[in-house]
């Protein structure tokens, strides 16, 4: 076995590095999670990301009551800072030792037919960008995969074209092989309907179609070969933009959000935590940042309250914004400003405005004000209110209209509420 492994790294140099590769940043993974004594998934995706992966990651804030996996906004950061050669990365590494194993002999099968009939250089080139291109669009929906499997594709779809020019890969790739190849595409688009298993489908989709443009310019021996040559090698620049749209998801109001956590101009963190929440609306703590954020500036904080009460109306079970709202409330003083701020509930809630100015508190008696209010010009305790731990579920008896449920927004899991009858 040791002999045949040789002798297939001497014959079939840059396909046996690109498993090596693979095999190695696996090992690298295995061995971190081993020196760090972690075995959940949570640290498997660190030491994915420490070794290089996209990850979507939640910032930590300084709070020794904190709790971020209960309403986590979050993305990948390291992505929007600009470190794109994560996706390149991203494809080298694998879920676990199945998935390794399956790609490495899919790559191992198709890359010695490819290797011997074009040049080491072109070959290791083409891999590369394949693994990067087929990755691209899953960023675009906010997937974060891992695997060689789109770049496996993108050899499948060149075989295709090969074998009409080269007898020997004919004679191994056969028509069952390309059959086999297809149901396999068409298979893993069924397993993910039916929530069987999680596969990058649009990778698989990617690489298959760059591998069939490029089997197409390197079988073509017409008189047009080198223009077509041209206009392949030409087309690649096009990932310049592509890499720099998916750095820079200027429709993903996550990444207007991140764009506010790095900015220290008040004015601009809130534009940018406004577009956050015309883009993403049922991302309930981008709307209460954007609350509290507005309320440093008010000297009556009409804008604030606007805004807070039109995220709760998104994200009906929210606590930490109804917290955040009976704060703001406690600032209206005088009874001009509190009917003003009631007329706000009464035109956005609608018929559900009474039930929310019991669930609010306005009509307690107003106690003296202390220093929970939020502080202008700095991080007060209504900021901390983002990120306090939320409280776990009380038992209580439903009344008609419940106004944690049925979920406003159901494209976005934060404002749902599972198990919830009327």
């Amino acid at each position: 076995m040791l002999h045949s492994l040789k002798s297939f790294c001497s014959r079939f140099p840059v396909t046996a590095a690109f498993i090596a590769i693979a095999v190695g940043l696996f090992i690298a993974v295995q061995v971190y999670r081993i020196n760090h004594n972690s075995a959940g998934q949570s640290d498997f995706d660190d030491a994915l990301w420490k070794l290089g992966a996209v990850q979507p990651l939640v910032f930590v804030h300084d709070h020794p009551l904190i709790e971020e996996k209960d309403y986590p906004t979050g993305g990948p950061f390291d992505l929007w800072a600009g470190e794109w050669w994560r996706i390149l990365v991203s494809g080298f590494h694998h879920g676990d030792l199945l998935h390794l194993v399956m790609n490495c002999l899919a790559i191992g099968f198709l890359g010695h037919l490819i290797e011997p009939v074009i040049r080491n250089w072109i070959y290791a080139l083409f891999l590369i960008v394949a693994t990067f291109v087929s990755l691209l669009p899953e960023y675009y929906w906010e997937h974060y995969p891992v695997g060689l499997s789109g770049a496996a594709f993108a050899m499948f779809g060149m075989l295709i074209l090969l074998r009409k020019t080269d007898e020997h890969i004919a004679e191994v790739f056969t028509d069952r092989e390309i059959h086999w190849g297809l149901g396999w595409l068409l298979l893993c688009f069924v397993l993910t309907y039916l929530g069987i298993l999680n596969i990058a489908n649009a990778a698989h989709v990617t690489g298959f179609l760059y591998g069939l443009l490029a089997g197409v310019v390197v079988v073509n021996h017409s008189r047009w070969k080198s223009l077509f040559r041209f206009a392949f090698v030409a087309l690649h620049l096009a990932l310049i933009p592509a890499t720099w749209l998916v750095c820079h998801p200027y429709w993903n109001g996550k990444y207007y959000w991140y764009l506010a956590r790095h900015t220290e101009d008040l004015g601009q963190r809130i534009t940018y935590l406004q577009q956050g929440v015309d883009l993403s609306p049922g991302e309930p703590k981008i709307g209460a940042e954007l609350a509290l954020s507005l309320y440093r500036t008010e000297s009556v904080p009409f804008g604030s309250w606007e805004t807070i009460l039109k995220s709760l109306k998104r994200n009906r079970s929210y606590e930490k914004g109804v917290e955040l709202a009976r704060l703001i409330w406690k600032q209206f003083h005088s009874e001009d400003q509190k009917a003003q701020a009631r007329a706000m509930v009464d035109e956005i809630f609608g018929d559900e405005s009474e039930a929310w100015s019991d669930r609010l508190q306005l009509a307690q008696v107003e106690m003296v004000q202390t220093d929970l209010a939020p502080e202008r010009g700095g991080k007060g305790p209504a900021e901390e209110l983002l990120f306090l731990k939320e409280q776990g579920p009380q038992t209580r008896t439903l009344k008609p209209q419940d106004l944690t449920a049925p979920p406003v927004d159901p494209g976005s899991p934060q404002s749902a509420v599972e198990g919830v009858t009327l």
